[in-house]
C-alpha cells in the first residue's frame, strides 16, 4: 500500500460528511422539518444518535459498527413517520378531536401509501411549520410567488448551500496546508489518549462514553469519558478502511468544515430569519475565527472539544426557539422541546462543558422569552406561567452554578489551573480583536462583529446575543487574567482554560457578524438613496443583497479568504514540528508499522509511552500496555513498569506479565516531555540488552522490538527474524 493522499482522503470525508448530516437529517425530514433548519439540525441529531447508541450497544452487549447508529434512526423515523401520519396529519375536525377511540376506528384510510407518502412531503405537522403555509393542491404554474418560495424564502435554500461549500472548501485548503501529510500524527499530549481511544473502539467494539476512560483506568469497571468524537472516527474507519491517522484529519475537517457552519447557519437563521444573504453568509464567517474549530485542533489536542463547539451554535438555537425567540421559524416550540430533549444528551457525551456553554449562552434567551411572556401574561388570568416558568428558570441557574462551583463531580476538573497570562484590559481587547491567547487580530471579522453588536440591539430577535457574547468573553477574561477563587469557581468547568473558554466567544460572535454585514449593507442602500444617479437601484429588491454579497467577497479578499494562512499557521504547529520535537520520527513510525506486522494479533506490548512507541497501538492495531502518557495503572502494571528486566529471576514479575497478558517490549530513547517526571517511571523497561530471558527481534535506530522468553513465551515463527537465545546488541533484521 502507497503513502495516502488528500486525493485518497476524499473517500474518507465523503464517509466523515455522510455520518455527520445523514442519520439526524433523515429522521428530521421524516418529521416534517423543511429547508435550512432541517439540514443544519441534522449533525445534532446525528451525532447524537451515534453516541447515544455507543452507549446502548455496550450495555445491551451489541458489538460497535455502522448498524448501531443506524437502527436508532430507523427506528425514531418510524416513529416520526407513525405520528405525522396518525396524528399531525389529521385536519381539524376529524375523529381525532373527538376522541382517541373514535380516531382508532378510523385509522384506515391514514394507512394509505399517498396519505404516507404526503405526510412525507408534506411541510406541515405538529413538528415544523411554513411561515406561509401553501393550501390546495394547485398546479405549479399557478401557484403564487409566496407560494413557491419555501420555508425559507425563494433563493435562502441555494445561498445557505454556496454558503456550505465555501466554507467547506476554505476548511480543506486549510486542513490540507496545516497538517501537511493526510495521515500526518498530533504531537500532543491528550492525542494520545484520542488515539488509542479510538484503537480500543476499533479492537474491542466497545464505543461506549461509560467505559471510554477505562483505557487509563484499567482496574476501574466503568470510567466516563466522553466518546462522540471517537465513536465518529471510528465509524468512518470502519467504512472507508482509512487508517486511525487520516480518519481523524479527515473527520477533524468534516467537524470544523461542515459541522460548525451548518451549526452556524441555524442559529443565524433562527436569529436572521428568512434571509438569504444570511444564509450565504454564515457558513463562510464561521471558517474565519481562530479559536474555534481552528485552535481546538492544534492545543491539547481538544479533539471532543471541538466535535461539542461546533454542536453548540445548533443546541442554542433550538432553545431560543422553545423559549419563542426565534425570527420566522420553521421549528415549532412543542417540536424544539422535544429536539433540545433528544439532543441534549448528545451534546454531554460530546464534551459536558460544551452543556454548561450552553447553559451560558442559552440564559439570555431564556430570560428575554420570559421578560416577552411576563409582558403578555402577568396582568390576564394566566399570570401563573411567568411566574412558574421564573421559578424553574432560578432554580436551573442555581443548580448549573452549584455545578459548575460546588459539586463534588466536577472537584477533579476545578484542580486543573492554568496560569493567567496577561492584565484584564488586554484580556478585553483580546476578545474585541479576536486574539485570544496571543493568535493575530482578525481585523475583519472584529469589525463585522463590532458593528453586529450595535446592529443586534435594534431587534428583539437579536438582541439577546449581545449580554450573551459579553458574557462568554467575560468568561476567558477571567481566566486570562485573573488568579483567584472567583475565578476558579466561574471557569472550573472548563477546566479553567482560557483555550477552552475562548472558543465559546464565537459561537455568538457568528450571527452578530452575518448581522454586523447585514446592517452595513443596509446603510449603505441608506447612504445610496440620497445619491441621485444611485437612487432608482435602491428602489431594486436585488440591491441590499448584492452589496451584502459584495460586501462577503470583499471580506474574503481582505481577510486572505478568511484568514487561511494563519489558522494553517496554527493547525502547523504540532502536525509539522521540527523533527526534534516530534513523537514519533518518520523513521520510527515505519519501523513501529513493521513491528506490528512481525506480532501476532494478541500480543500485548510493554513500552514507555513517553518513547513514541505508544502509538504502536493506534497504528498498528496492536495493543500496548501503557496507552496513554499517564494513567492510573494496576499493581500488576506497576511491577511491569518497574521491575520487567529482572523478569528471569523474579516470579513476581512473571506474575505481573501473566496478568497483563504481556507478551513483547519495545524500547527506545524518551522523546517527548523528556522534562516530565512520568518518563522516568519505566525503569523495568530499559536494559534489556545486558540480561536474560528476552530475545531481539527488530531494531531500527534506538529503537528495539523484544519477545519476552523469561516467561515461557514461545519463539516466534515468522523466517525473516533471526532467533537469539542471549541477545548480543547486534541489529536484527527488520
Amino acid at each position: 500500500m502507497g503513502t495516502p493522499t488528500w486525493l485518497s482522503a476524499v473517500s474518507p470525508a465523503l464517509v466523515a460528511a455522510f455520518w455527520v448530516v445523514v442519520p439526524g437529517l433523515v429522521v428530521l425530514r421524516v418529521a416534517g422539518l423543511r429547508g435550512i433548519t432541517g439540514w443544519a439540525a441534522s449533525p445534532l441529531l446525528s451525532v447524537t444518535l451515534i453516541a447515544v447508541a455507543a452507549v446502548a450497544g455496550t450495555a445491551l452487549g451489541v458489538p460497535w459498527g455502522p448498524w448501531t447508529p443506524l437502527v436508532p434512526t430507523i427506528f425514531l423515523a418510524s416513529v416520526a413517520l407513525l405520528f405525522r401520519g396518525f396524528v399531525a396529519r389529521r385536519p381539524v375536525g376529524s375523529p381525532l378531536h373527538r376522541g382517541w377511540r373514535s380516531a382508532l376506528r378510523t385509522w384506515g384510510p391514514g394507512l394509505r401509501a399517498r396519505t404516507v407518502w404526503q405526510g412525507l412531503l408534506s411541510p406541515r405537522g405538529a413538528f415544523a411549520r411554513r411561515p406561509e403555509p401553501v393550501t390546495g393542491a394547485l398546479p405549479r404554474v399557478w401557484r403564487t410567488a409566496a407560494q413557491r418560495e419555501g420555508p425559507d424564502g425563494r433563493y435562502a435554500g441555494l445561498a445557505a448551500a454556496v454558503g456550505v461549500t465555501i466554507g467547506a472548501a476554505l476548511g480543506w485548503v486549510t486542513v490540507v496546508r496545516g497538517f501537511g501529510p493526510v495521515d500526518a500524527l498530533s504531537s500532543t499530549y491528550d492525542a494520545v489518549f484520542h488515539y488509542n481511544g479510538i484503537a480500543h473502539i476499533l479492537r474491542t467494539g466497545d464505543a461506549s462514553s461509560l467505559t471510554l476512560g477505562t483505557i487509563n483506568s484499567p482496574a476501574a469497571a466503568t470510567a466516563f469519558y466522553p466518546a462522540a468524537w471517537h465513536d465518529l472516527v471510528s465509524l468512518v474507519a470502519l467504512g472507508s478502511g482509512a487508517a486511525i491517522p487520516q480518519a481523524v484529519n479527515v473527520t477533524a475537517w468534516a467537524v470544523a468544515a461542515l459541522v460548525l457552519p451548518l451549526s452556524a447557519l441555524l442559529l443565524t437563521r433562527q436569529t436572521a430569519g428568512r434571509s438569504a444573504v444570511a444564509a450565504l453568509v454564515a457558513p463562510v464567517l464561521a471558517s474565519g475565527f481562530t479559536a474555534v474549530p481552528w485552535m481546538l485542533m492544534s492545543f491539547g489536542v481538544l479533539w471532543p472539544n471541538l466535535i461539542g463547539l461546533a454542536l453548540l451554535p445548533a443546541s442554542v438555537a433550538v432553545l431560543a426557539t422553545l423559549t419563542g425567540m426565534a425570527r420566522e421559524s420553521v421549528l415549532r416550540i412543542p417540536g424544539a422541546t422535544l429536539l433540545f430533549l433528544l439532543t441534549l444528551p448528545g451534546l454531554g457525551l460530546s464534551h459536558p462543558n460544551a452543556v454548561f456553554s450552553l447553559a451560558v449562552i442559552g440564559l439570555f434567551p431564556m430570560l428575554w422569552g420570559l421578560g416577552r411572556l411576563t409582558r403578555n401574561r402577568l396582568f390576564t388570568l394566566r399570570f401563573w406561567q411567568p411566574l412558574l416558568l421564573g421559578l424553574v428558570l432560578a432554580g436551573a441557574v442555581t443548580t448549573t452554578l452549584w455545578l459548575m462551583i460546588y459539586s463534588p463531580l466536577l472537584a477533579g476538573v476545578r484542580r486543573f489551573d492554568w496560569p493567567a497570562f496577561t492584565d484584564t484590559p488586554s484580556a478585553v481587547v483580546d476578545v474585541l480583536s479576536n486574539s485570544m491567547n496571543r493568535q493575530p487580530t482578525l481585523l475583519v471579522l472584529s469589525a463585522l462583529v463590532l458593528v453586529g453588536l450595535v446592529g443586534a440591539l435594534r431587534r428583539v430577535w437579536t438582541s439577546w446575543l449581545v449580554p450573551a457574547h459579553a458574557a462568554s468573553g467575560f468568561l476567558y477574561v477571567l481566566a486570562a487574567s485573573r488568579e483567584d477563587e472567583f475565578t476558579a469557581g466561574m471557569t472550573g468547568a472548563w477546566y479553567n482554560d482560557s483555550y477552552r473558554l475562548a472558543a465559546i466567544v464565537p459561537v455568538t460572535g457568528v450571527p452578530l457578524a452575518v448581522i454586523g454585514l447585514l446592517t452595513l449593507a443596509a446603510l449603505t442602500r441608506k447612504v445610496a438613496a440620497v445619491i441621485p444617479p444611485l437612487r432608482p437601484l435602491t428602489r431594486r429588491r436585488w440591491f441590499s443583497p448584492v452589496v451584502a454579497a459584495a460586501g462577503l467577497a470583499a471580506a474574503l479578499l481582505f481577510s486572505g479568504g478568511m484568514n487561511v494562512a494563519v489558522h494553517a499557521d496554527v493547525l502547523a504547529g504540532p502536525y509539522q514540528p521540527p523533527i526534534g520535537d516530534r513523537m514519533l520520527s518518520p523513521d520510527q513510525r515505519e519501523f513501529l508499522v513493521q513491528a506490528g506486522a512481525l506480532l501476532p494479533p494478541d500480543a500485548v506490548v510493554a513500552e514507555n509511552p513517553f518513547t513514541g512507541n505508544v502509538l504502536l497501538f493506534a497504528l498498528t492495531g496492536r495493543e500496548v500496555l501503557f496507552p496513554h502518557l499517564g494513567g492510573s495503572w494496576t499493581p500488576e502494571q506497576q511491577v511491569v513498569a518497574d521491575r520487567l528486566r529482572d523478569a528471569a529471576y523474579d516470579p513476581e514479575v512473571c506474575a505481573a506479565v501473566a496478568a497483563t497478558r504481556t507478551t513483547h517490549v519495545l524500547t527506545g530513547p524518551v522523546s517527548f516531555w523528556p522534562w516530565d517526571a512520568r518518563a522516568s517511571q519505566f525503569p523495568g523497561l530499559d536494559g534489556l540488552d545486558a540480561v536474560d530471558g528476552f530475545t531481539l527481534l527488530a531494531q531500527s535506530g534506538d529503537t528495539r522490538l523484544w519477545r519476552i522468553d523469561a516467561c515461557g513465551g514461545a519463539p516466534i515463527t515468522d523466517p525473516n527474524v533471526e532467533n537469539r537465545s542471549s541477545p548480543t546488541g547486534e541489529s536484527a533484521p527488520t
